[in-house]
């Protein structure tokens, strides 16, 4: 588990934004990192 900090998006905002993600490519391999850890890092 990664540290909180004040730019994390909650769960509510994740789920508004996790639309305009797009889904893993059909073939490829499961995504093995949650993508609400990934935008957490980025802001």
């Amino acid at each position: 588990m990664s540290k909180a900090y004040p730019s994390n998006l909650t769960r509510v905002q994740y789920e508004f934004i996790s639309e305009m993600i797009p889904e893993p490519k059909p073939g490829g391999r499961k995504r093995e990192v949650d993508m609400w850890s990934v935008l957490n890092a980025i802001f």
